[in-house]
């Protein structure tokens, strides 16, 4: 079973993806778990426009590397997916802060690899207001997040909710999780059981 979760910054998508790990007994495959993200991001984020290509090419290999694994023994979740990587790159580029050359470098990258990717059975979309996200940013305080302003994040959430309703490369399901606490067990076996509708497992 090979299952995405995806949405904005800060919307609990490892946080779900580590419970359902344990649930249906699936690896999670986590972004930040590299020592050069780390540095990269660091690095990104004191100068966007030197370290973006290099930021968004490092995450496309890395999640690539990940989906290769997973395909390996047809099994495995994702905290964010090479299909919405895309979003980062393109706010990038119409920041200035990806060059055309780089970005059109970086989308045929991208769809090289679609080639070669098998889609998942499911991709789970978490979705909350842009405030919401921002207080949970500011709540885990990572200092690469905390210094972008509000309407970095407005842009991302609504180029998110386009990209979920285009998104056509496998199941799909969407869960509002703005009142959503994944640790309270009503609440995550009501999401468990809108998974189980759509899989089986």
């Amino acid at each position: 079973m090979k299952i995405v979760i995806e949405g904005t910054v800060g919307v609990g998508k490892t946080t779900l993806g580590k419970f359902l790990s344990d649930l249906i007994n699936i690896k999670l495959h986590e972004e930040l778990t590299s020592g050069d993200t780390r540095i990269l991001l660091d690095k990104f984020y004191e100068d966007q426009e030197r370290w973006s290509f290099a930021l968004q090419i490092h995450f496309l290999n890395e999640r690539f590397r990940m989906i290769k694994e997973i395909n390996s023994v047809d099994s495995g979740i994702l905290d964010r997916s090479i299909y919405g990587d895309k979003i980062f790159a393109q706010m990038l580029n119409e920041d200035g802060k990806m060059s055309n050359e780089e970005y059109n470098t970086y989308e045929t990258l991208l769809n090289n690899m679609l080639e070669h990717v098998k889609p998942p059975h499911l991709m789970i979309y978490l979705k909350c207001q842009t405030e919401t996200a921002t207080k949970r940013v500011a709540i885990r305080n990572r200092s690469t997040e905390s210094h972008m302003p509000i309407t970095y994040w407005q842009r991302l959430n609504q180029k998110y909710d386009i990209w979920y309703n285009n998104y056509n490369s496998s199941e799909k399901m969407c869960f509002e999780v703005d009142n959503f606490n994944v640790f309270d067990e009503i609440q995550r076996e009501e999401l468990i059981n809108n998974i189980k509708e759509r899989i089986k497992f």
